[in-house]
């Protein structure tokens, strides 16, 4: 094999991590737009880039060039994160409510 030439390793990795850069990228732009519309076509094509990723994800993991450790969260773990989601979910609606009021 030459030495420019990708493995279907550096090849299958290349390509989950360029979708996951464009489905962040489709996140942020769904997350910044206003048209319910364009908003749905974008959520409609991220879609369709996670599958894909999902795709060499699977082919890289059969293959044991991808492994992912199982994930065991301890019950105390589960409701610190759902604590601290509230929390955020609570200083976010404070903070739109305070810009909403300003705004009248």
């Amino acid at each position: 094999m030459s030495q420019n030439q990708l493995t279907e390793r550096d090849m299958l990795y290349d390509s989950i991590m360029t979708e996951k850069y464009v489905s962040d990228a489709y996140n942020t732009t769904v997350m910044e737009s206003v048209n319910q519309n364009i908003i749905e076509a974008l959520q409609h094509i991220q879609q369709e880039e996670q599958e894909h990723a999902k795709l060499f994800f699977e082919a890289m993991h059969h293959r044991g060039w991808y492994t992912v450790e199982a994930a065991h969260p301890s019950q105390a773990a589960k409701q610190e994160v759902d604590q601290q989601i509230s929390s955020q979910m609570q200083s976010r609606r404070q903070q739109l409510e305070q810009k909403i009021q300003n705004q009248g």
